[in-house]
């Protein structure tokens, strides 16, 4: 028993070796998830119907924003592999996520360029924008975007040449 404790303690995966892991509670969980039910019943006590098409839309456009800013990001990628996103909506990972292990040092950039060129795109578009709607795209960047960057910062005096996992419940981080 204690030898396969021992093992899970210092799990390898081929040449790397678990550094730190970070479980996902799901305490975590329903609070994000209650928090974006929150948004969603402010845009509808607030605004009404137009509220609740705001928030719909709202989600739906900052997801194509973050696609298309994950593909300019991703031009200057040399690795095949590091472009392999995959779109999911298992919380906390809402959106998009890289399919296989990444390396924390791409993780951190594109999230934290994510993060500015997103506000910044929803902040050119307010001239045209309705309040309700600029109120759900800015809500609705956050929501999804603040897991992943508490992540980057739980992992933040790990290496960078380190490997990130993320799973349903947990996020491990390798290096070599």
């Amino acid at each position: 028993m204690k030898q396969s404790l021992t093992e899970q303690k210092n799990a390898t995966i081929y040449q790397y070796q678990l550094i730190k892991r970070v479980f996902i509670h799901s305490e975590l969980i329903f609070s994000h998830l209650l928090t974006g039910a929150i948004i969603v019943a402010f845009q509808m006590l607030f605004y009404q119907m137009d509220g609740l098409f705001a928030s719909l839309l709202g989600f739906a456009v900052v997801q194509l924003l973050h696609l298309i800013i994950l593909l300019l990001t991703f031009i200057r990628v040399d690795e095949a592999i590091d472009r392999q996103w995959i779109w999911r909506i298992n919380p906390p990972w809402i959106g998009f996520k890289p399919a296989n292990d990444i390396k924390l040092s791409l993780f951190r950039r594109v999230h934290r360029q994510l993060f500015w060129l997103g506000l910044c795109m929803i902040a050119v578009l307010y001239p045209w924008l309705s309040s309700s709607m600029m109120i759900s795209l800015v809500c609705w960047h956050m929501w999804i975007i603040i897991p992943k960057m508490l992540l980057s910062i739980a992992f933040r005096k790990q290496r960078k040449e380190g490997v990130l996992r993320l799973q349903s419940k947990e996020a491990s981080y390798y290096h070599r």
